[in-house]
């Protein structure tokens, strides 16, 4: 055990050994590194990096024309091969440059795709061009204008010359120069910075004139430039240029000549004709005729030229003067002044105006009033006077007149009120658009509108009251034709009756209804710019405006006036007061009418079964035709019946302001007994007929 224990103490007993630092042995270890590794490391990272760049470079291939260019790549990691670049993707800047080009810089994007093709085309910088010609002075144009900028009229720059810059391309140039041959041509610029040369030869545009006068040493002139004195060759142009000769005492001598180019021409020899005198004429007062030797010449003041050596008689004629006459006589190139004073030739006017205390205006001029009934007398020049007569509150009158010496003239003015005057100017008779014929009616007084109850036939419509239209009116002689509606409504067909046309040009318009007439008229007042009388909506007569001067159907009372208001009284038929008609006294319903109608005047024919052309049959005292018969007409009232409520006179009535049916008056080709025919008969419609037309009317103003 003992021993044991020894032995394990000697095993257990640690023995010290040499210490050695460790920074020692690090030196000791870093003074190997082999310089192979570094090497081969750095060669794998280099490989790594390009291997990096192979995989994400994107291949641009770079065209460029010209292809001797110089290309440079500006903005990145780029590397040629062969005809393209390996770059990488991002925003770059390509720099090319060459001889003869403009330099060029682009910018272009490398995206994400495998391929892009960059194609570049430089351009040529511009070429210049020497032009030289024969002449120092030519003008040259350069596609129509000057290179610098100067106006297309013609004006350039002046040869030799040279024209830069010129872009490259084809140029039309035009060469000119006075009184030789234009020449225009076409050159093509190569550009590049090079310089060409171009001589143009422009050819004489002229020939030559040999040009002599008698007498001889007489000026020669083209354009007031003197080119020697007779006799002398000079140029003349082919196309024909003015030439002249003068010689003092002597006419100038113009003419055109013209000489083929390169060729000499004599001309034949110019004789030179004395020189006129000159008479400078003026007179008081001025504006006077003149004639020399009964020749008109012009009025004063003017300038004369009169033939020397010889006496020439000189006349001045002014209306209200005295004809004065002078004889001149002078030598070549002389000249005279003559101011010559006219002697007024007067005549007597003896103005009478009324009424009393109206002031007299001659020619503008106020020449006092004319306050007494011998009137005033004033001496006039004999020639046209203006003369007005004034007076406040009625119409100027105005007269030209001409006083006759040794004759006393009298002239009288009677004024009228302003309203005089202005119905004195209101035409009488108007000519629609289409050919219509209108009277103008002034109706005085009142009359009678309806019938007596004892008066046979009448109806209990037709109350008798008293009417008064103050406003003067125009009313159609004749009834509205199939022609003159046709105008409005090509369509239009008035049809016919049993086979009877009613359809004829001249035959009254029929078969239309109430609205169709007032559109007719507002469609004739279009055509001559009046106001329309019918407010329309949509096609439909929805109002109307008595106050508009267009075309409108007459009122009832209107019509009732021009068929039967006589200074006798009120008829009762169209033909006078007995029945039946005799003779041809309007459009009935006649014997010829019996297989058309159920009821005819039997001792009765007018020769028309159905409707006749309007104005066929005489017309009433107003000149009116048809009132009494041929087709009814639709009147501008709506249908009622109105009585008197008191002593006084309706004044302009226009019926009720509403209603289910229009007003008819006058009797038509289907009508034939006492009842109808009345011109008092009262008939009313909505709906049209084929014996119911218009006529038309308008106020004046």
């Amino acid at each position: 055990m003992k021993d044991m224990t020894n032995k394990m103490d000697e095993e257990e007993r640690i023995t010290p050994t040499d210490f050695i630092p460790i920074t020692e042995e690090v030196k000791q270890k870093s003074s190997h590194i082999n310089p192979l590794k570094i090497i081969v490391g750095l060669a794998l990272l280099i490989s790594l990096i390009i291997l990096w760049f192979l995989l994400s470079a994107r291949s641009v291939v770079v065209t460029i024309e010209p292809d001797s260019a110089r290309v440079d790549i500006d903005g990145g990691i780029t590397f040629e091969l062969a005809d393209h670049y390996l770059i990488q993707p991002g925003e770059y800047r390509v720099i090319a440059n060459a001889k003869g080009y403009q330099d060029l810089q682009q910018n272009f994007v490398v995206g994400e795709d495998d391929h892009q093709l960059l194609a570049l085309q430089m351009e040529k910088k511009p070429g210049h061009l020497e032009i030289t010609t024969n002449l120092p002075n030519a003008k040259i144009l350069v596609d129509g204008e000057s290179i610098d900028g100067l106006p297309t009229d013609k004006s350039a720059k002046t040869s030799p010359k040279t024209i830069s810059p010129l872009s490259p391309g084809e140029h039309q140039l035009e060469i000119s120069a006075p009184r030789y041959f234009s020449q225009t041509t076409t050159v093509e610029i190569e550009g590049l910075d090079h310089t060409q040369s171009l001589h143009l030869k422009l050819k004489p545009a002229w020939g030559f004139g040999k040009i002599n006068s008698s007498p001889t040493g007489a000026d020669v002139l083209i354009k007031d430039t003197l080119l020697g004195k007779t006799p002398v060759t000079i140029e003349i142009l082919s196309e024909g240029e003015d030439v002249r000769v003068r010689l003092p005492g002597y006419k100038p001598w113009t003419k055109r000549l013209s000489v083929n180019t390169g060729e000499t021409v004599g001309i034949p020899d110019i004789v030179l004709e004395p020189a006129d005198g000159v008479v400078e004429l003026s007179s008081r007062p001025s504006g006077a005729t003149v004639t020399v030797d009964g020749n008109y010449r012009g009025t004063t003041p003017i300038t004369l030229d009169v033939s020397a050596h010889n006496q020439h008689e000189i006349s001045l004629f002014l209306n209200g003067h005295i004809t004065r006459k002078k004889t001149v006589s002078l030598a070549p190139g002389e000249t005279e002044t003559l101011d010559i004073s006219l002697i007024a030739n007067k005549g007597d006017i003896q103005v009478v105006a009324s009424p009393a205390d109206a002031s007299i205006w001659i020619d503008g001029r106020l020449r006092g009033n004319i306050s007494s009934a011998t009137g005033k007398t004033f001496s006039l020049p004999s020639r046209p006077h203006r003369i007005e007569i004034k007076k406040p509150g009625y119409a100027t009158q105005t007269r030209i007149i001409t006083p006759q010496p040794k004759l006393n003239q009298v002239v009288r003015f009677k004024l009228l009120t302003e309203q005089q005057a202005r119905w004195a100017s209101t035409p009488k008779q108007i000519t629609t658009n289409d050919n219509q014929t209108l009277k103008l009616f002034k109706p005085k007084g009142t009359f009678t509108m309806g019938a007596s109850r004892r008066e046979s036939g009448r109806r209990a419509n037709e109350v008798l009251r008293e009417v008064q239209l103050t406003r003067p009116f125009y009313l159609a002689t004749k009834e509205v034709t199939n022609s003159q509606f046709k105008q409005f409504q090509r369509q239009h067909s008035s049809r016919h009756a049993n086979g009877n046309t009613l359809d004829r040009p001249t035959q009254p318009v029929v078969n239309i209804s109430w609205a169709q007439a007032a559109l007719y008229c507002n469609w004739l007042s279009k055509k001559e710019n009046l106001k329309p009388v019918y407010t329309e909506s949509q096609g439909k007569v929805t109002g109307s405006d008595m106050k508009a001067n267009g075309y409108r159907l007459p009122t009832e009372a209107e019509w009732a006036w021009a068929a039967r208001a006589t200074a006798r009284g009120e008829k009762k038929y169209g033909w006078g007061n007995g029945f039946p008609p005799r003779g041809e006294n309007g459009n009935f319903a006649d014997v010829s009418a019996a297989k058309v109608v159920g009821r005819v005047i039997v001792s009765y024919n007018d020769g028309h079964i159905v409707s006749a052309p309007a104005g066929s049959f005489p017309p009433n005292e107003k000149g009116l035709f048809d009132l009494a018969g041929n087709v009814a007409e639709w009147v501008n009232d709506y249908y009622g019946i109105e009585f008197s409520l008191g002593t006084k006179a309706d004044k302009d009535p226009t019926g009720p302001t509403k209603g289910e049916f229009r007003m008819i008056r006058g009797a038509s080709w289907r009508h034939a007994n006492i009842t109808e025919l009345r011109l008092s008969f009262r008939d009313y419609s909505k709906d049209p007929r084929d014996d119911i037309g218009f006529r038309i009317a308008r106020y004046v103003n």
